[in-house]
C-alpha cells in the first residue's frame, strides 16, 4: 500500500463495472464531478463505488466536485470546428442568435474585455476578443480546434465577478452531504471568507479549497487554515498565473498546507498523454514523482479516468511511479514541529521518532475525531499509521491523509480493551513491536498517550 493516496475521476471510461473494479484496486478517494451529468447519475456513480468497494473489501472515499462559477459552453448539437483567423460569437445562452455560441454564464460580456485571450477547455483553443457588442463576445480564433459541449472558458488576465460560493454550489454541497460524499470540493476559492460562508450553509461538510486563482495563491496562508484540505488545481490556475510559474506556486500552496497541518491534492494532468496512449511521457512520471517528493498527501487523475482510452493503465502507471518514488524518499518533518506545536503535537512527534529510532512497522492511532492520525500524518514517519475508529464515516474521512491505512472497529470500553485490540491485530498482521498514541476516552481531539510495546 502506497502512502500517498489516489483520487480518480469518475466517468464514461470506467462506467463498465469490470474494469471499475480493476481501477479501484489502485484507488482510494473517487472524485464526481458535478459539473457533468445528474443527480441521478451521481448517485449512480455512487452506489457503483460503494458495492465494488465493498466486495473489495476496502473503504473507498467519495469526493463530490462543485462547479463554482465556471463559465461553460451550453450544450451544443455537435461539436464546432474552428479554423485559425475564423470569426467566433459568444452570448449568454439567453441571448443568443445569428450562429452565436450560448455559454452558459450571464456576466461573460461584463468580465471579458476586447484584447484579452480566452482559452477553451484545457487551452489547446485560443480566441482572441477583439470586440464587445451588448452580450456578445466577438473573437477571432489564435489557432485550430474543436468547441465542445460543456468545456470550460477561462478569460485570461480578467476578474470573475460571480459570487463563490453560488447558491447552486450550496445546494449541491447540502445534497452530497445528505447523501453521505465524504469531501466536498470548492471551485475557484478566493479567500477564507468563501469557505467559511459554505461552512455556515453547510457545517457537517468536509471542505477541500481548490486553489485556481492568483488571489487565491496570495491568500493561501488563511486559505489553509479555513479548509479542511488543499487541492492545486493546475488547470485552471494555469489560465490566471503564467504557467511557467506553475511548478514554484505548487510548491508554494504545498508548503503552507503543510505548514498548516493540512492535506493537499495535487490535480490537473498528471498523465494528460495517457488520454490517448497506453505509455505516458517521461515529463509526467517526474512529475508525479516531484509531487511525491514535495509532501502531496494525493495525486489526482482527471481526464485521463473519465473519459481517457487507458484508465486502468493510467492508474497503475500512477501507483507504481508513487511506489518508486515513496522507496527513494524518506520524508520527516524536523524537530522545530514538537517545539513550535501543541501537546498533541509534540506526543505525535516523540511517536515518530520513537517509531523511527526503533524501526517500527506501525503506528497505532485509536481515534475518536482523526485528530491523533492527521498529527501522525505530517510529520511523515517511515511507518505506518493504523487509525482505528468507531464510524465509517470517520475511515472514510482519513482515506486523504498520507500513509494513514484507517481500520473500523467495535467501541472499546476502557484503555485496557483498547490495548488487547491494537495486540490482537498486531499480531494478525505478524509484527514483532510496535508504537501506539492516543488521546484520553472522552476528551474528543486530544492526543496525550504514547506507549512503545515488543511482542
Amino acid at each position: 500500500m502506497n502512502k500517498t493516496k489516489i483520487v480518480i475521476t469518475y466517468g464514461p471510461s470506467i462506467e463498465d463495472k469490470k474494469i471499475l473494479n480493476e481501477v479501484l484496486k489502485y484507488t482510494d478517494i473517487v472524485r464526481i464531478n458535478f459539473s457533468h451529468g445528474s443527480k441521478e447519475s451521481w448517485l449512480k456513480y455512487a452506489k457503483n463505488v460503494r458495492d465494488i468497494s465493498n466486495k473489495l473489501g476496502k473503504e473507498i472515499s467519495l469526493l463530490a466536485d462543485l462547479p463554482g462559477p465556471k463559465i461553460r459552453i451550453s450544450q451544443l448539437k455537435s461539436p464546432i470546428h474552428v479554423e485559425k483567423g475564423d470569426r467566433i460569437v459568444f452570448s449568454n445562452k439567453k441571448d443568443t442568435g445569428n450562429g452565436s455560441i450560448p455559454v452558459d454564464y450571464e456576466n461573460l460580456h461584463k468580465d471579458a474585455k476586447p484584447g484579452i485571450t480566452i482559452s477553451l477547455g484545457d487551452g489547446y483553443l485560443k480566441l482572441k476578443v477583439t470586440k464587445i457588442i451588448g452580450k456578445k463576445l466577438i473573437c477571432t480564433a489564435m489557432n485550430s480546434g474543436d468547441i465542445q459541449s460543456r468545456k470550460g472558458i477561462n478569460l485570461h488576465n480578467a476578474k470573475i465577478s460571480a459570487n463563490v460560493p453560488t447558491a447552486e454550489d450550496i445546494r449541491l454541497a447540502q445534497f452530497a452531504v445528505e447523501n453521505n460524499f465524504d469531501f466536498i470540493a470548492m471551485s475557484f476559492v478566493r479567500s477564507a471568507k468563501d469557505i467559511e460562508l459554505l461552512k455556515e450553509h453547510v457545517p457537517k461538510a468536509f471542505i477541500i479549497a481548490k486553489i485556481e486563482r492568483k488571489e487565491a495563491v496570495a491568500e493561501i496562508k488563511s486559505i489553509s487554515k479555513s479548509a479542511d484540505a488543499i487541492m492545486v488545481a493546475r488547470g485552471d490556475l494555469a489560465f490566471d498565473v503564467e504557467i511557467e510559474k506553475i511548478p514554484t506556486v505548487q510548491h508554494l500552496i504545498i508548503n503552507a498546507s503543510r505548514d498548516a497541518c493540512k492535506p493537499v491534492i495535487v490535480a490537473t494532468q498528471m498523465l494528460a498523454s495517457m488520454v490517448n496512449n497506453n505509455m505516458p511521457t517521461r515529463a509526467e512520471v517526474n512529475d508525479i514523482a516531484g509531487a511525491v517528493v514535495s509532501g502531496s498527501d494525493c495525486l489526482m487523475l482527471s481526464d485521463e479516468t473519465a473519459m481517457g482510452k487507458y484508465p486502468l493503465e493510467s492508474v497503475k502507471i500512477l501507483y507504481n511511479t508513487i511506489k518508486n518514488a515513496e522507496s527513494y524518499v524518506a520524508q520527516s518533518r524536523s524537530n522545530a514541529v514538537s517545539a513550535l506545536g501543541s501537546g498533541g503535537e509534540s506526543i505525535s512527534f516523540a511517536a515518530v521518532e520513537m517509531a523511527n529510532n526503533f524501526k517500527v512497522e506501525c503506528i497505532f492511532a485509536p481515534t475518536q475525531t482523526g485528530a491523533t492520525a492527521r498529527r501522525l500524518s505530517i510529520l511523515r514517519p517511515k511507518s505506518r499509521i493504523i487509525a482505528m475508529a468507531h464510524t465509517i464515516e470517520l475511515t472514510r474521512k482519513l482515506s486523504i491523509y498520507y500513509g494513514v491505512e484507517s481500520l473500523l472497529i467495535k467501541k472499546y470500553s476502557s484503555i485496557d480493551s483498547m490495548s488487547k485490540l491494537i495486540h490482537i491485530e498486531a499480531k494478525k498482521r505478524g509484527m514483532k513491536n510496535y508504537v501506539v498514541v492516543f488521546g484520553t476516552p472522552n476528551r474528543p481531539g486530544s492526543t496525550d498517550t504514547l506507549r512503545y510495546i515488543e511482542i
